[in-house]
């Protein structure tokens, strides 16, 4: 799936449905980081791409204990995981936020991403020491390359979802310059980004859900305040 749609496409769409106001008036801004909110937003849980996905593993022993280092510059969040024996049996292994270090032997249960240097080199504690040699495998969803200007794709989204980009972009725009279709185009936007969530547990899309929806309850109270004041001066 190819990314070729750029970030000033977007622009140029939200720009036409505000009436033209400029979205890039100070060194590409407020344009450039909304586009990054928008990606961040798609890309940050707890939505899970198949087109986000990679995946990594780590040979572990008895020899060289519960730590190990990984260099891994783009990890967003652990997806699953789970345990290869020499024999080819797979295995369960439980993700943990933090693990304490341990000097029991056996086979680990769980596994923790403990240290990130924020270069690239991640340290991930298992719950013990081996009791033999096994390959532990993780899925993992992609920390976002942040783009740097108009001219850059909407990358890793392909252009089968720009539809989501651009409808998040225009509801980023609406807010912006406190359009009052904003709530429209929000819930638009959020209702789109749910329905490819086939995955999605109920609770998890509610409680997006209801985040998304608090910015718009905020800017439409703003607005009819604003409003008030307005006709409260004669205006």
């Amino acid at each position: 799936m190819a990314s070729t749609l750029t970030l000033g496409n977007a622009i140029v769409f939200a720009s036409t449905l505000i009436k033209n106001q400029r979205l890039n008036v100070n060194n590409q801004e407020p344009g450039l980081t909304m586009g990054n909110i928008v990606l961040q937003k798609m890309l940050a849980p707890p939505f899970i791409w198949r087109f986000n996905r990679g995946n990594f593993a780590i040979p572990i022993s008895t020899a060289a204990g519960t730590d190990y280092t990984v260099t891994l510059g783009n990890l967003g969040r652990i997806e699953t995981q789970w345990l290869t024996n020499s024999s080819g049996a797979i295995l369960e292994l439980n993700g943990a936020e933090e693990l304490a270090k341990v000097s029991a032997t056996r086979r680990p249960t769980h596994v923790a991403p403990v240290y990130d240097d924020n270069a690239g080199t991640i340290t991930f504690r298992f719950s013990s020491i081996p009791d033999q040699n096994y390959t532990a495998s993780f899925d993992y969803q992609k920390r976002p390359s942040l783009m740097t200007s108009s001219a850059s794709t909407f990358g890793p989204v392909p252009d089968e979802f720009s539809y989501l980009f651009n409808k998040g972009y225009l509801a980023e725009a609406g807010l912006l310059v406190n359009d009052s279709r904003f709530p429209i185009w929000q819930r638009d936007f959020v209702s789109g980004l749910l329905a490819t969530q086939d995955g999605l547990d109920a609770q998890a899309k509610a409680i997006f859900l209801e985040q998304m929806l608090n910015v718009g309850r905020t800017a439409t109270r703003s607005q009819t305040a604003g409003q008030s004041g307005a006709q409260g001066r004669g205006v």
